[in-house]
């Protein structure tokens, strides 16, 4: 058996429902909307009802014209039809928000790629190794014996491209991924234009957030760690819709013996969140784990409630004795 071919009973309740809920995490990316249309699309072909639902907000602006395909709440007629609810990309229940308050008591299926968080879902498809949730919807569609359309495959593509860092984070032993990604061009989908939709379109005031956060750049631990930030007053002036995170970790990856990236910023007057990045060995995952959080092994993160100077005091000393 292959350790990405779907679990039967996944593929049974698929088969067997007429009716399904798909939900995603709090400020979606790429892989976790991609991935939720690209299944909503395919159930669609099997004759299925299909309810796309997101806690949003949309302010990537790689993903913002997604928006309007998504609603904020069940809707009334869809709780008493007996829908599965499949909650993608979650590591946790309340990466849902508040949409796990109006999903109780309904049957939930878990597809994800992430081994850190709290495991919950009466059926779980869970696969660590997958680079991206997407890619696992690709091995569903083909357990149908089935090709993606064209409009599937793209996001596909695209879903595996933005958690892959257009496949920067890959390392050896990813021929099955690179097998998919063929099938996929195949089918329809386009690198060239996943790229543009991934990098293109980006604002001048994007650029001007980055060349902050590179010159609050400090060093520790003899330059393995780089910390940075954003204050409140970035928030102000340039909103969450102004972030280019990925392009911003791409260029401090490239920092001679950099080994671990900490990003804090303001999502809000009151919630500070953490991004972690790690380029070789360290597990960042696991870090992000023990406050609370959750992610892979070289990308994750978290919510903080404190100061930034005790969170920033904190990741420094879990990090010298991993470095």
């Amino acid at each position: 058996m292959n350790k990405f071919d779907i679990p039967k009973d996944l593929k049974k309740i698929l088969e067997e429902r007429e009716s399904f809920i798909l939900i995603g995490h709090k400020n979606p990316d790429g892989d976790c909307l991609s991935s939720q249309l690209a299944l909503g699309s395919f159930l669609k072909r099997q004759g299925k009802r299909i309810c796309l639902l997101s806690p949003g907000p949309f302010d990537r602006s790689e993903i913002e014209h997604q928006e309007k395909h998504f609603q904020a709440h069940i809707p009334q007629s869809w709780k008493n039809i007996n829908p599965l609810v499949v909650v993608l990309d979650c590591s946790t229940i309340d990466r849902i928000g508040y949409l796990a308050d109006e999903i109780t008591g309904m049957d939930i299926a878990v597809i994800d790629h992430h081994d850190s968080g709290m495991s919950f879902g009466d059926i779980q498809f869970i696969e660590p190794e997958a680079p991206s949730v997407t890619f696992l919807i690709h091995k569903i569609i083909e357990s149908f014996h089935m090709e993606p359309n064209s409009y599937e495959a793209e996001l596909i593509l695209f879903g595996i491209a933005t958690d892959t860092g257009f496949f920067r984070h890959l390392e050896s032993g990813s021929q099955e991924l690179f097998h998919s990604v063929a099938k996929l061009t195949k089918c329809g989908a386009s690198p060239k234009d996943t790229y543009a939709q991934m990098y293109g379109g980006r604002t001048l005031k994007s650029k001007q957030l980055a060349g902050r956060l590179l010159s609050r750049m400090t060093s520790q631990l003899e330059g393995k760690l780089i910390l940075t930030f954003e204050t409140k007053e970035d928030l102000f002036e340039f909103g969450i819709e102004n972030r280019d995170s990925d392009l911003f970790y791409q260029q401090v990856q490239g920092i001679k013996d950099v080994e671990v990236i900490i990003l804090i910023r303001f999502e809000s007057i009151s919630e500070i969140s953490v991004g972690l990045r790690s380029r070789l060995f360290a597990d960042v995952g696991a870090v992000a784990k023990t406050f609370g959080g959750g992610g892979h092994k070289k990308a994750a993160g978290f919510t903080w409630n404190g100061s930034t100077d005790e969170i920033t005091e904190k990741l420094i000393k879990i990090f010298s004795k991993i470095l």
